[in-house]
């Protein structure tokens, strides 16, 4: 053995080679985790549905900015047609937007959740530029046993900090009831879209920092905003309801999400009747379609972590 082996394999030769310079290192993220629940959990049905049967479907209309691009979704949906459309996930949040202090369809929410209970979450709404909001808020939490609201200030036309609204966050904050907004485009002219962006809701979160907050419909178009939204605030999740019938945007939200590391802030949701759980799902699992040609791939453990991700649990109402 000459000298150079000799010294390679003693004390001296090994304080040699980690003087050596070298570096940083790095720790590989792990990869994307199996789904951890057992349950599907919708957390976007409106309640556009009526009791009995219609002599005929109606359609939306088709126009220049219809809500699907694809095709046109039924408007008069029966009880027994909703009830097939929700069976198809374990636990269905159920809502609507105040256009008064909201009382009407707070109750509303109340009754359907009671005719349903074992599958059906009421959600309640409040108009914060009425002076009964708060007392709205209050009355739907303790007698109606509504379990969170949907505020949309650019439906409702209110600025995202305006005082009667952060009464409400406050009243939500402290009661851990959770938030959620409409953060999407519109079709309607006369609405502000500056409150539908993602990024108009960064006041909110840092104003009141418990306050657990969803955005709905993954801010589309504003997707990018989105994820930067929940990346900053802890308590910031994301719906991505309405959004499967627009594949290519979708595929390129969940890449960014999964590149911003925020997948796990992704909520399931349809945004029935607009869609349905078996179309989202089965737009969901189609997505990798798109890779191709270099694309990168979306792992399946990403998309069925989205599909199967307990909201509820996450949200505290279970």
């Amino acid at each position: 053995m000459n000298r150079r082996d000799f010294l390679k394999q003693g004390s001296l030769g090994a304080a040699i080679a980690a003087a050596a310079p070298q570096g940083r290192e790095f720790r590989p993220a792990p990869p994307p985790a199996p789904p951890k629940g057992a349950r599907i959990v919708d957390l976007h049905v409106h309640t556009w549905f009526q009791m009995e049967k219609p002599a005929a479907p109606k359609f939306t209309e088709r126009t220049h900015n219809s809500a699907r691009p694809d095709g046109d979704f039924q408007i008069n949906a029966s009880w027994e047609q909703f009830q097939y459309d929700v069976s198809a996930v374990d636990k269905a949040v159920i809502l609507h937007v105040a256009e008064d202090a909201g009382r009407k369809g707070n109750d509303e929410m109340a009754g359907f959740a009671r005719k349903w209970p074992e599958k059906l979450i009421p959600f309640g709404s409040v108009n914060p530029t009425y002076r009964d909001a708060l007392d709205e808020f209050k009355r739907g939490v303790k007698e109606l046993g509504l379990r969170g609201f949907k505020l949309s200030p650019v439906y409702q036309k209110f600025e995202p900090m305006d005082p009667g609204a952060c009464r409400i966050y406050a009243q939500a904050q402290e009661w851990g009831i959770p938030l959620m907004f409409h953060t999407a485009t519109a079709q309607a002219p006369e609405v502000p879209l500056r409150y539908a962006n993602p990024v108009a809701f960064d006041d909110v979160a840092y104003a009141f920092p418990r306050l657990k907050i969803i955005l709905a419909h993954l801010g589309h178009p504003w997707q990018r905003e989105c994820m930067v939204m929940a990346r900053k605030h802890p308590n910031v999740y994301m719906d991505l309801s309405a959004n499967f019938y627009r594949p290519w945007s979708l595929y390129n939200a969940l890449l960014l999400a999964w590149e911003w590391g925020q997948t796990e802030k992704i909520l399931f949701g349809t945004d029935w009747p607009v869609t349905t759980a078996r179309e989202t799902i089965a737009g969901l699992r189609s997505l990798n379609r798109f890779a191709q040609g270099g694309n990168p791939r979306i792992p399946d453990e990403l998309i069925e972590g989205i599909i199967y991700r307990d909201s509820l649990a996450i949200l505290g109402i279970e």
